[in-house]
């Protein structure tokens, strides 16, 4: 699994995780084939893409990260519910579930929209003034 935490010293406090480690992986290659057309992988959206696990957003980007997230969401809502890799095309037929776009196929580990979650998550952290951590 891959998740996103923000962390109070050793105490995590919210956190945001999907199922598998190549859950995050598909999800971020399906924002780069859908949305970033002709461009190499981050071209669009390199505040989100071009982090990987063990690092971290900075308070400092928070914002722009947000802004991202936003922006993908807001693109998803309007794309057919059709993932463009194998690994969440195949969840979603699997799931026996309904979805009115592309927003609602990539689900975090309980179920509920990765976007909506991931979005939550940098309000807390621009709140309390902390980093959020991306991890494995």
């Amino acid at each position: 699994m891959t998740y996103c935490c923000i962390r109070r010293g050793d105490e995590e406090f919210e956190r945001v995780e999907t199922e598998t480690e190549d859950d995050f992986h598909y999800f971020r290659d399906s924002i780069h084939a859908a949305l970033e057309e002709g461009g190499g992988f981050g071209s669009r959206f390199p505040t989100f893409m071009k982090r990987f696990e063990g690092s971290e957003w900075r308070v400092e980007e928070l914002g722009q990260l947000q802004r991202e997230l936003e922006t993908i969401a807001e693109a998803f809502k309007q794309m057919p519910p059709e993932p463009l890799d194998c690994n969440w095309s195949s969840k979603a037929s699997t799931s026996g579930k309904q979805y009115a776009s592309l927003y609602d196929v990539f689900v975090d580990a309980s179920g509920q929209p990765l976007l909506g979650r991931l979005i939550h998550l940098c309000q807390v952290a621009q709140q309390e003034g902390r980093p959020i951590l991306l991890r494995r």
